[in-house]
């Protein structure tokens, strides 16, 4: 296979790297409603699952587990189609349109009177978190430098653990019901920022609005003139045209059919990303226990640091938004693979000691102590965060090839959203056949195969272009 020749992308800048800033900054709001979301959980059900519930109704068990894990069935439905619509549509008009189930959902979980409301309001959530993570990835990943698409992802993967920080902050203050009137500002926020920036210019290129296009890459690399991005702008033309050559592919596939984007998937371009991000997916999730987390004031209660759990909550919200601004400011130094290795080996090694500590005390081997397991816990959500949880999402931003990145991306977060719901629901019965102890001690076993399948199959993509890691997954490269 004749390798195709890359151009080094010109580095334009600190007023560059502003203007990227505002643009990932504007729709990581979306971001910051995600994180809302997903964390309200924990905030209703530590209420409705405590002996004395403030909202007027309880919850059962088996109502917390549904509660906790229902958001992630629906979200793979908004993610499949918002993959399809955003290829139509572009990247920001999908994103606007994300905030409007959100408000919704917003609005029923503070009129909610019953369990079926709080089903109905999670389900627009979880529509809402569907429809927005594609056009986020996509965007994320087109409109940023090679040298910046790292931070930048970094950045939109922090917003995130910002919305759970508000969440964790207005749930120690108020009652969820205010909590969910107040949520109502974020993505209303959303909309007006994110129609001040400008659409993916390599989305506008795909659909032959070149002069468009270039409009958008001039204000993308500091509200620069033309001259100064042509290189770069004809790099964009070439790249969309030549995109598919690495499979030996001569024609273009243009057509916007449900079946000709389905047909991509048996492109090596994309089982083979694929592949490897929904693995990364499953270790990630597991290492850094997001099946857990809708139900962490029961795991705390078990620990014995239940009276705390508000303030804990907001702790380890701060720990994670900490470590998301270092990985912003090394990744581009270290490389994602390292801080993934890295954070594989942390996390693994921190779960092996949760488990023996949860043993050895059930076995009355040491007396309990508060500060070992707030540690342990502490360190899971800091080290989760500085790699883990936001490398595969930051990979899905530039893993893919350009006439297949916005289905694939969209196939990818709903499958990864599937994923969570079966690793949630499944939690609380692994839970009770395994005991807690036990359970952590699995997911350190798998934590151990997610290590040795990233040292061999996971490559380095920072600094390098869209072409650069197309040419690895064409030619099906192992690291090691």
């Amino acid at each position: 296979m004749e390798k195709i020749n890359i151009q080094p992308v010109k580095n334009y800048g600190i007023k560059a790297t502003v203007a990227q800033t505002l643009a990932t900054v504007a729709q990581s709001f979306l971001l910051i409603g995600l994180g809302m979301e997903l964390t309200v959980s924990t905030l209703v059900i530590g209420d409705l699952r405590s002996s004395s519930p403030q909202s007027g109704f309880s919850m059962t068990q088996n109502e917390a587990s549904w509660y906790g894990s229902i958001l992630f069935i629906f979200h793979p439905i908004g993610s499949v189609m918002s993959g399809f619509l955003q290829e139509r549509f572009g990247r920001k008009r999908c994103m606007i349109l994300a905030n409007v189930p959100s408000i919704l959902g917003w609005i029923l979980l503070y009129y909610t009177n019953s369990i079926t409301m709080l089903y109905v309001s999670t389900i627009s959530m979880g529509m809402s978190i569907g429809f927005s993570e594609a056009p986020i990835i996509s965007y994320v990943g087109e409109v940023t430098e090679p040298r910046l698409r790292g931070s930048m992802a970094s950045i939109a993967s922090m917003s995130s653990m910002i919305g759970m920080l508000l969440i964790s902050i207005l749930g120690s203050m108020y009652h969820w019901r205010i909590v969910a009137l107040l949520s109502i500002i974020s993505p209303v926020a959303c909309m007006c920022f994110i129609a001040c920036i400008p659409e993916s210019p390599m989305w506008l290129i795909a659909k032959g609005r070149n002069e468009e296009a270039e409009k958008c890459l001039c204000w993308l690399r500091g509200w620069v003139e033309p001259n100064v991005v042509k290189s770069e702008f004809h790099e964009l033309i070439h790249y969309n045209e030549v995109s598919g050559a690495l499979q030996g592919d001569s024609t273009s596939r243009k057509s916007s059919s449900i079946l000709q984007y389905l047909a991509l998937f048996k492109d090596p371009l994309v089982y083979r990303p694929l592949r490897l991000v929904m693995l990364f997916f499953f270790f990630s999730f597991i290492l850094c226990l997001i099946p857990c987390r809708p139900f962490l004031y029961i795991i705390l209660e078990r620990v014995g640091i239940f009276d705390y759990h508000d303030l804990i909550l907001v702790l380890l919200s701060v720990l994670q938004i900490m470590a998301c601004i270092i990985t912003i400011l090394t990744v581009n130094r270290l490389g994602k693979r390292f801080l993934t290795l890295f954070s594989f080996a942390t996390n693994t090694f921190l779960l092996f000691a949760f488990g023996g500590y949860l043993i050895a005390l059930n076995n009355n081997l040491i007396s309990s102590t508060r500060w070992i397991p707030l540690l342990i816990i502490s360190s899971i959500f800091f080290f989760g965060a500085y790699g883990l949880s936001s490398m595969p999402w930051i990979l899905l931003s530039e893993i893919y090839s350009n006439e297949s990145r916005g289905v694939a991306t969209g196939v990818s977060a709903a499958l990864s959203y599937l994923l969570i719901f079966i690793l949630t629901k499944s939690y609380l019965p692994v839970e009770s056949l395994l005991t807690l102890e036990y359970s952590i001690i699995l997911f350190a076993v798998i934590g151990v195969f997610g290590a040795l399948y990233s040292y061999y199959y996971l490559p380095e993509t920072e600094n390098k272009t869209f072409l650069e890691i197309e040419e690895f997954f064409a030619l099906n490269k192992r690291v090691h």
